[in-house]
């Protein structure tokens, strides 16, 4: 499975919505919880294996 990019927009009033930053992720779920992770200031530990897969 490869991951894709997802493109954070922030809505701006009146405009079209501002692109910010774009995370890569296998899913929309995952995706959310990145930027979620992202936005709070938190660290992010993913786990890889050694064949490059993500656990």
């Amino acid at each position: 499975m490869r991951t894709k990019p997802f493109t954070v927009l922030q809505p701006v009033p009146g405009q079209s919505p501002k692109p910010l930053f774009t995370v890569y992720a296998y899913s929309l779920d995952q995706a959310r919880a990145l930027v979620a992770a992202k936005v709070a200031g938190k660290t992010i530990v993913i786990a890889v294996r050694q064949d490059g897969a993500a656990r």
